[in-house]
């Protein structure tokens, strides 16, 4: 009885413990272990918890709090690592592809609340790992669960394919009301804090954390994602965590890294002592710097500095929003990326994309420590893009004197033209006096512009010029006005007008219109300042038209029709005949070559000449001509015959006029010319340089019968002056009125210097002997019959030396063994800023002048200029200037004295002084033109460079 008792109760007792075990196994699904819920010290560490950095690794399997968990845990633990690291970079979120290798960089750690929870013995099997894998675009994740208030979180990983022990839940997944279990809610969660955290080419996906939970600290190369999390459900369906963030625009890879890094994952990093950030566009350095994650903000403190294109800015204090491009600097200092500017101000505001805007800024292009010149702006808006800026209140300052003021102006700094006021110009000329122009610039749409002045003279008045300059597919032109409404001291109204205008019509087609003309003789010499206005004496007038097109693969035809006049400036002491007018003048060139081996070429014009004094009338001209080129790779030969025909048509003569009597004249006279060359060379060597030297006679003999042209009028025949081009020619005089008769041989030879490796002629040197074996009797001088009178011509020209120059000519009577005409020319260069000229001009009984011209710097900032041409038998100086220019690191200042000589009895001096502020603008009148024009050789030593400005 007592065995049966006790065996009774043996088996009660194994019962009992049996049920006791089935009931701890399994945990009911409405409540979790209150302990673990509820624990104070789990609170309290979870908000102390330090920076760690996230192993980029992903983690099979399903979760415990999954739908249809098996019951088993899959926590993994690692060890713990520093938070202290560099050079971390932080990235928006993307998925990695499942091929992307593994680059395993730190563990991660458990916070220390979540330590001291339960652990298990029981192994991840892999069976339990393929059951439930969330996959998100082709990325394997690990879902999470929902936490619940108080409820500390474990975080565990497993490094490469370590395995370890795994802790035990000590509560099932959350219930809802109807006892059915989802994997990840769809409401009541915060959005901002479930997104992938990037490292490398993998991520991990975080889990909702509300209100109390334990949060992992950011310690290692992390980046939030912005997108919400899609977790599949066991039907294939997904749910979509909410997201109450505005969608933002899409941030480049940022990279942060300094001496110490502190933060927390998926809001911001503090990053303390050599703190740098690099997002692509921008390079931030900084002594303390925090990035906000979430909004992409940067803030800097310390020892500010930010490099963007090559750009640098320098500052105490910086908040930078990095996707938006907005925020501001305080006290900035700037330096443009060429080096070429700088400058400070109060406040720098970024407004978005490539546009800033400055308070209390001074721009200068002065290196640091030198404000020679410098820009006050209160107010500066920047746009990089348009490459435009608006400033107000400006105020520019010259060695600390205020020298410019405006309350508003719009500028440019690409380069490109822009409407507004340009620099003002001004200057001193002894016939106008103290002079200022104001120009304004219309840039009227991007291929037509005009120029507007206004040119107040202290001793003329006001005169208002204009520039107008249109430029398209077909067509181009330029319109100048100007109008002096009243002289001072003519007390007339004066005016000028020039207009230029080209067009094509098709592929043949070609039209051409020319119209200058000026209020009356005097307008250039009293309103002109520059040698070539003021020595202009006739104004082309002319309409043109033109067709053109080819015959066949070798052959050309043009038909040109003209319509010309010219408006003559007289002197008065020295007046000159006025030009014929043709009205109008039609002209047609045809040629074709290599016909059975023969040149055709065909020269025929019709004009009607009208002049108010002489004689007029038509004269049409035919002058066919053929030739026969037999040609080597030594030499040529080529023959040549032509048959030139002119007959006239000409109005009765006046009673006193002189014309002959003959109405109709007309005149054939056939030509004959033979040209040949042959060609030697052979390389040499001179001064250790090597060059090809060549030596190139030339013969060329010309046959043209005598014919009295005396009663034959002179419409456009000129004699062309002695040179090397017209003794290689048939007829020594210009136009068809007059052809010389002649029977001459020209012998030329012609040596030259090439670099051997370059092919560049270094020297010239060429002379040529006329022989003629008849009595000239066809002049224009006098109808008497000249001497026959051999010439002589020899010339070089190019470099005798590395940095001595010459172009010398000399033609000689040989009969009478003088210089007839000599044109000499010598520079000296030895280097940029320094150049020596001098120049020789005689033709026996008509001119002797002599020109001498320098540039010469003496130092890195002075230099002078000089130029005199004197006519030796006038005895007067024809054109001097002096100047002197001052060139410092930012800013040149240039002043020129210039006289001319205007006509027999005039002269006129000008002054110019100009103030060149490099980068931004020139002040005052500019020599630059003069002294190109009376200096050959002359170099800009200070940089050119000039602004365009709107005012109000």
């Amino acid at each position: 009885m007592k065995s049966r008792l006790s065996r009774s109760i043996r088996w009660s007792a194994c019962l009992f413990c049996l049920v006791f075990n089935a009931h701890a196994d399994t945990p009911p699904s409405t409540s979790k272990n209150r302990s673990e819920r509820t624990d104070p010290a789990a609170k309290a560490e979870t908000k102390n918890n330090k920076p760690v950095f996230i192993d980029a690794e992903r983690i099979q399997g399903h979760h415990e709090y999954e739908i249809e968990a098996r019951g088993d845990t899959e926590l993994r633990r690692g060890p713990v690592v520093s938070a202290d690291q560099n050079n971390v970079p932080v990235k928006q979120s993307g998925n990695a592809p499942d091929s992307a290798p593994l680059q395993p960089q730190q563990n991660y750690t458990l916070s220390p609340a979540a330590k001291d929870g339960p652990a298990s013995g029981l192994p991840v099997t892999a069976a339990e790992s393929k059951d439930d894998a969330s996959v998100l675009a082709g990325v394997e994740h690990l879902p999470g669960h929902l936490e619940r208030e108080g409820e500390a979180q474990l975080r565990s990983g497993a490094q490469g394919g370590q395995t370890g022990p795994v802790p035990t839940p000590s509560a099932p997944a959350p219930a809802l009301k109807d006892g059915s279990r989802l994997a990840m809610p769809g409401a009541g969660t915060e959005p901002g804090k479930n997104k992938p955290v990037t490292i490398g080419t993998e991520q991990i996906w975080g889990h909702l954390e509300q209100e109390g939970d334990t949060r992992l600290r950011l310690g290692g190369a992390v980046a939030p994602g912005d997108e919400p999390r899609l977790v599949a459900l066991k039907d294939g369906s997904a749910l979509t965590a909410p997201s109450t963030k505005p969608k933002k625009k899409e941030a480049r890879p940022v990279f942060v890294s300094a001496d110490r890094l502190e933060g927390h994952t998926g809001q911001e990093i503090d990053a303390i002592g050599k703190a740098e950030l690099f997002n692509g566009d921008q390079f931030i350095s900084a002594d303390r710097m925090k990035y906000h994650q979430d909004t992409d903000i940067a803030e800097a403190q310390g020892g500010v500095r930010v490099e963007q294109r090559g750009d640098i800015l320098e500052g105490s204090q910086l908040k930078f929003n990095l996707v938006d491009k907005t925020g501001q600097l305080s006290d900035p200092n700037y330096r443009l990326k060429d080096a070429s500017s700088r400058g400070n101000a109060n406040m720098l505001l970024f407004e978005g994309e490539d546009r800033y805007r400055l308070r209390q800024a001074t721009y200068t292009t002065c290196p640091a420590g030198d404000d020679d010149w410098y820009l006050q702006v209160d107010d500066v808006e920047i746009d990089n893009a348009k490459k435009v800026g608006t400033a107000r209140k400006v105020k520019l300052t010259f060695k600390d004197t205020p020298i410019l003021y405006t309350p508003w102006m719009n500028f440019s700094f690409s380069g490109k033209r822009k409407t507004g006021l340009l620099a003002p110009l001004y200057g001193y000329n002894v016939r106008t006096g103290v002079e200022l122009t104001v120009p304004f610039y219309w840039n009227i749409a991007p291929n037509v512009d005009a120029t507007i002045s206004t040119r107040a003279m202290s001793k003329r008045g006001v005169a208002l010029n204009s520039e107008f300059r249109y430029l398209g597919t077909t067509l181009n032109g330029n319109l100048i006005a100007e109008v002096l409404p009243t002289d001072l001291d003519t007390k007339e109204t004066r005016y000028r007008v020039s207009f230029g205008h080209n067009q094509t019509f098709g592929q043949h087609w070609f039209t051409r219109l020319d119209y200058n003309r000026v209020s009356d003789d005097t307008y250039f010499r009293d309103l002109g300042n520059t040698m070539n206005l003021t020595s202009r004496t006739n104004l082309l007038q002319q309409g043109l038209v033109a067709y053109n097109r080819n015959l066949g693969d070798n052959g050309t035809l043009n038909i040109t029709s003209v319509v010309q006049q010219f408006q003559t400036i007289q002197d008065p002491r020295n007046p000159i005949t006025p030009p014929y007018k043709r009205l109008p003048q039609v002209t047609l060139t045809a040629n074709k070559a290599d016909v059975l081996g023969l040149d055709f070429n065909l020269v025929s014009s019709y004009t009607n000449f009208s002049h108010p004094t002489l004689v007029s009338g038509q004269r049409v001209t035919f002058f066919p001509n053929v030739s026969y080129p037999m040609r080597s790779a030594f030499g040529y030969i080529t023959p040549k015959v032509g048959l030139h025909h002119t007959t006239y048509n000409l109005e009765s003569p006046g009673s006193s006029s002189g014309v002959p009597q003959d109405t109709d004249p007309s005149r054939t006279l056939p030509l004959f010319s033979v040209d040949s060359s042959v060609m030697f060379d052979r390389k040499t060597e001179l001064r250790g340089e090597r060059f090809t030297q060549t030596l190139e006679p030339r013969l060329f003999y010309v046959y043209v019968p005598f014919r009295d042209q005396n009663s034959l009028p002179n419409f456009d025949s000129a004699k062309t002056d002695f040179s090397f081009a017209q003794i290689l020619t048939e007829n020594r005089f210009s136009g068809s009125d007059r052809i010389n008769d002649a029977n001459q041989l020209t012998f030329a030879l012609t040596s030259r210097l090439i670099e051997a490796d370059t092919g560049k002629e270094r020297l010239r040197l060429a002379i040529g002997h006329q022989l003629s074996f008849i009595d000239r009797r066809i002049t224009l001088d006098a109808p008497s019959t000249i001497n026959r009178r051999p010439d002589f011509i020899a010339a070089i020209s190019g470099f005798i030396t590395p940095t001595i120059s010459t172009d010398t000519s000399v033609q000689f009577d040989h009969s009478r063994l003088m210089a007839d005409v000599v044109r000499s020319g010598l520079s000296y260069r030895p280097e940029p800023g320094r150049v020596i000229n001098f120049g020789y001009r005689f033709t026996r009984d008509v001119l002797h002048q002599v020109d001498a011209s320098s540039q010469w710097r003496w130092s890195e900032r002075w230099q002078t200029v000089a130029r005199l041409n004197y006519s030796v038998l006038d005895q007067k100086i024809l054109e001097g200037l002096a100047g002197l220019e001052y060139n410092a690191c930012c800013w040149s200042l240039r002043f020129v004295v210039q006289h001319l000589t205007l006509a027999t009895q005039k002269t006129t001096t000008a002054a110019f002084l100009q103030l060149e502020l490099n980068g931004l603008m020139q002040i005052g009148s500019n020599p630059l033109q003069v002294l190109q024009r009376s200096i050959p050789g002359y170099t800009r030593t200070g940089s050119q460079g000039s602004g365009t400005v709107e005012g109000p």
